[in-house]
């Protein structure tokens, strides 16, 4: 039986239709997901300005990912795994994904409890989606590889 913890969704998912909140686009291991809702439920707690962006994002991962007990795919961007990905198709960048990063975290490291993080977990090789910059410019993320540990 899956024991999922559920957070209160902000007001603002209130405004979209049940159909809009109950569309689900891809996956996400259980684990994952409940670290998407720690993060959220982070943000809110800040009040900060910056945080309002990244709520933004990780309240769309929620919505539109299925959390799945016992999922592997090894074209799917998860905690742990390596990542290559390029942003408005500039030369490739990778990273580790990773829930719980260190301020000041190591050169390589991606916290999901960022931009870059929230936006490039649940994605796919070959996908490609919005990256919101927090100066509130858009630019365009695409996943070029992901790895796997082990």
């Amino acid at each position: 039986m899956s024991s999922i913890h559920h957070t209160r969704l902000p007001s603002s998912a209130n405004t979209l239709g049940p159909k809009a909140r109950s569309h689900k686009w891809s996956i996400l291991p259980e684990a994952d997901y409940r670290q998407l809702q720690h993060h959220l439920n982070q943000c809110e707690s800040t009040g900060r300005p910056a945080s309002l962006l990244l709520s933004h994002v990780l309240l769309h991962k929620l919505m539109t990912l299925e959390p799945v007990d016992n999922v592997y795919a090894g074209d799917l961007v998860t905690g742990g795994c390596q990542v290559a990905y390029s942003v408005d198709q500039k030369p490739a960048s990778s990273g580790l994904l990773v829930h719980r990063a260190r301020s000041g975290g190591a050169s390589g490291v991606i916290p999901v409890s960022s931009l870059l993080g929230a936006t490039l977990i649940g994605m796919r090789t070959g996908q490609r989606a919005p990256l919101l910059h927090e100066d509130g410019t858009i630019g365009t993320l695409s996943v070029l590889s992901v790895t796997h540990p082990g």
